[in-house]
């Protein structure tokens, strides 16, 4: 059994390579597929994945772990769909929300005043950020659910084609 989780790890391994990769500037701002990759794939190369950047290319910066509880989210979230295609579908969205709320309290906390005016003020400004974090995570989450849920997709369109053939002979 252990021999098969770590070949499966070894096997993702390439893909938190290509997420890393994904976030020096390869994409615009912000749009990335991070938080997908947080909710589908392998949650230990997920953290890992997000440290290492942090630690090599970003830097530490003051309220970082209020943006890893964030990203936690996508996690906790990505599990908690299991294989269920509509709660996927609802909760990786939900997953953007809960990191866009997150990151930003710590946004706020550390770098504004801690008045109601300034948190509004924070969350606002950060508005431009989380459409492009919820374009990311829509657009690399939901194609892979495309693609993972292809062969069911293919079938289904292939049964209704069959049914209306047979029902416009009948």
């Amino acid at each position: 059994m252990k021999q098969f989780q770590r070949t499966n790890i070894l096997r993702q391994i390439p893909t938190a390579v290509l997420v890393f990769v994904s976030r020096l500037n390869v994409l615009p701002a912000n749009i990335s597929p991070l938080g997908s990759y947080g909710f589908f794939g392998n949650s230990l190369l997920f953290a890992v994945s997000i440290v290492a950047f942090d630690v090599l290319v970003k830097g530490m910066y003051p309220g970082f772990w209020l943006t890893y509880i964030g990203f936690a989210c996508y996690a906790v979230l990505g599990k908690l769909s299991k294989n269920s295609l509509k709660r996927q579908l609802v909760f990786l969205p939900f997953a953007s929300f809960l990191f866009f709320l997150i990151s930003n309290l710590g946004v706020w906390w550390y770098w504004y005043g801690h008045t109601i005016a300034d948190l509004l003020l924070c969350y606002t400004v950060a508005i431009p950020f989380y459409s492009r974090t919820l374009i990311g995570d829509l657009f690399f989450g939901y194609t892979y659910i495309l693609l993972s849920n292809f062969t069911w997709i293919r079938k289904t369109i292939f049964s209704l084609a069959a049914f209306q053939l047979r029902s416009k002979t009948v």
